[in-house]
């Protein structure tokens, strides 16, 4: 019993070390991804989470399909081709020419608000710039400048800046970004009530636009981006702006922007930046070309979108330098940038909840995977293994792209990025696993089972079989008759060969029952059954066994091989049943799947037993109680066996002279 304590001790032991090891795994690839996500090296995480959002943005337009309330007016190549012919100006334009243009919109088209994304930091034509001037004085136009956020021993500067708000929020001077150089407006134009910044943020791992600064700052006063300088200028408010941290990141509140009691919120990171909204496919921009405003081509319909209608006017002819990559597309003009701002704005929505996006993913994540887990250690089969996790992944980016085109929020990927690498790791290293369990599997149990037998624990991963446990077994030795007087007089060569050939065939009779071959000992060899399998007729089996054994042998003398030297070989063999502990035992150096118990050492001394009774075949009335079928055997009585108190009930097989059994015997 105290072995047994030991070994269901080891047992419990291996398990909770095999069930652990897999837990600290999974733990240990969460930190990973975990420390991963927050440092981010080489932004390799928010690199491809930003890869994954940017898909969200380029098929979400297509799905939806919106058409925008704002207007482009285009300056492309034939609308330089028509100024040429009608005021004879070539490329680049007089400030006069924006002027005209400006004026036809406003007070022909009564357009509301235009904003102009072009620079304009050199006076080239002075009454041109008194022009623009009073246009903006009378009417909501918003000019552009741009900043250099290179270091300051790499920033430019030319023209002269204008606005710039002093904003009473500690906050915001470490949030926003700070720049060091500019692209203003003449020393006129500076003067215009309503001015914007179009800096554009490029991702540094692909080049493409993905986020915009709100508010850049330079020398201690806040310049707002040209969006919202539109939206405050149509409305002739004042900015009202509030930085307070939110769940996601920061929030920049504007209030009073499109009107009394309006709000803007914007959540930016922690550089102040904010991921653009891209939701207006390029296609669907009602785009006007300044050569019809000029010849006064436009649509009725047009022209009544046109009035009250909010207007962009920028450069979009090849060769104009504004083209960027977007999400979108690979190369689109840069006013499509603000434009998708604007619709954002117009719109109204938070791009963000009040709650925290990324530590609830971690959170469903974490969840996610210890399911997981919980799968693996069911016994759960591959196929569904490895489909579960594959299936989380794609539903968590499904749901990241419904958030999208609902909510317009940018749900992190990191419950996807979790599973994705339960996926790609335990996967594989539960595979490895399991090969070298069947590896083992196979390495112990080929020697003593039948090889069908050993395939069906391959194939079914029988491990708990090694497990030692407690169990009635039929055990069998089988010993070469004479085997030490025949060692005396033949040579080793010949000796070896004939018990190799002996000790095969009496394994193959073995297999051919299903038995199981614990151990060679010399010319013996010792069988059981009822492990590693349950076997309810092990008693008939081993007897079955027996006798096959038996005719093995005769089979083999009346064969006339000349190892046998013209003398015969006899087997004797002993059967008993009884409780053994039966399993891999053994130490680290070395183990077997082998039984140990007192039933082992009483087929033992049966077995020699065999030799004084001058009989072929011993069997236990332990053996015989458990036979099903009927077999040749009759009663010698109890009898005591060497080394033991206790006489053991012993029976032979009826030789051919006896025709009954005795009144106690197994049935004739």
């Amino acid at each position: 019993m105290h072995l047994l304590g030991i070994e269901r001790f080891l047992k419990e032991l291996r398990i909770f070390r095999r069930k652990g090891g897999r837990l600290l795994l999974l733990i240990g690839i969460a930190a990973v991804l975990l420390w991963v996500q927050q440092r981010d090296p080489g932004q390799m995480y928010s690199g491809w989470q930003t890869r994954v959002w940017n898909g969200y943005q380029h098929w979400g337009v297509k799905l939806q399909d919106r058409k925008p309330l704002a207007f482009v007016v285009q300056i492309d190549g034939p609308s330089i081709n028509v100024v040429r012919e009608m005021y004879g100006e070539d490329w680049p334009w007089s400030r006069q020419r924006y002027a005209d243009l400006l004026k036809i919109l406003f007070e022909e088209y009564h357009v509301n608000v235009v904003g102009m994304d072009m620079f304009m930091p050199y006076v080239r034509d002075s009454e041109g710039n008194d022009a623009l001037l009073a246009l903006a004085q009378q009417h909501h136009l918003v000019f552009a400048q741009i900043f250099d956020l290179n270091p300051p021993d790499q920033a430019f500067s030319t023209g002269q800046l204008s606005g710039g708000l002093l904003i009473d929020e500690p906050q915001a001077a470490h949030l926003f970004p700070h720049a060091n150089g500019y692209v203003g407006l003449t020393p006129q134009l500076a003067t215009a009530p309503c001015v914007g910044h179009v800096t554009p943020i490029k991702d540094a791992a692909n080049g493409l636009i993905t986020k915009v600064p709100p508010l850049i700052m330079h020398l201690g006063r806040f310049y707002p981006m040209l969006a919202l300088e539109m939206l405050r200028c149509q409305s002739g408010g004042k900015y009202d702006f509030s930085v307070t941290p939110q769940a996601n990141g920061w929030q920049l509140e504007v209030r009073n922007l499109m009107g009394e009691g309006s709000s803007a919120k914007l959540v930016v990171d922690d550089s102040g930046l904010l991921r653009v909204p891209y939701q207006i496919k390029t296609s669907n921009i009602d785009a006007i070309f300044a050569s019809d405003i000029f010849q006064r081509r436009i649509s009725p319909d047009m022209a009544d979108k046109l009035q009250n209608g909010i207007v962009l006017l920028a450069g979009t002819a090849p060769g104009l330098g504004d083209q960027h990559a977007t999400p979108l597309e690979a190369s689109v003009a840069g006013v499509t940038v603000h434009l998708q701002l604007l619709e954002w704005l117009l719109g109204e929505q938070d791009n963000a909840p009040a709650f925290s996006l990324d530590t609830w993913s971690w959170i469903i994540g974490f969840c996610g995977l210890a399911g997981l887990y919980a799968l693996l250690i069911s016994g759960a089969s591959v196929g569904i293994v490895i489909f579960t996790p594959l299936l989380l992944a794609v539903g968590w980016l499904c749901l990241g792209f419904l958030g999208w085109l609902e909510k317009n929020w940018f749900i992190p990927m990191h419950p996807a990025v979790l599973f994705l690498a339960f996926l790609a790791i335990q996967v594989p290293l539960e595979w490895w696993l399991a090969q070298r369990a069947t590896g083992r599997l196979r390495k112990l149990f080929q020697d003593y089972l039948p090889e069908q037998l050993v395939e069906h624990i391959v194939n079914d991963n029988r491990s708990d079989l090694m497990l030692p446990s407690k169990r009635c077994l039929t055990l069998l030795f089988a010993d070469i008759a004479n085997f030490t007087q025949r060692a005396e007089r033949t040579s080793p060569e010949i000796l070896a060969e004939l018990t190799q050939q002996l000790l095969e065939r009496l394994t193959a009779v073995a297999h051919q029952h299903e038995g199981t071959v614990d151990k060679y000992m010399g010319d013996a060899v010792m069988v059981f059954w009822n492990a590693p399998f349950s076997q309810p007729d092990h008693a008939d089996r081993g007897i079955a066994a027996a006798l096959d054994m038996m005719a093995a042998i005769e089979q083999f003398n009346h064969e006339g091989s000349s190892l046998l030297e013209g003398e015969p070989i006899t087997v004797r063999i002993g059967v008993h049943t009884g409780d053994v502990v039966v399993g891999d035992l053994g130490t680290r150096f070395r183990h077997a799947y082998t039984a140990i118990g007192d039933a082992v050492n009483v087929t033992a001394r049966l077995q020699s037993l065999a030799r004084e009774l001058h009989e072929h075949l011993v069997v236990s009335k332990q053996t015989v109680e458990l036979l099903a079928k009927s077999w040749p055997l009759i009663s010698k009585g109890d009898i005591a066996l060497k080394g033991r108190k206790e006489a053991v009930g012993v029976y032979t097989l009826i030789h051919n002279n006896r025709s009954e059994q005795d009144a106690d015997g197994a049935k004739s």
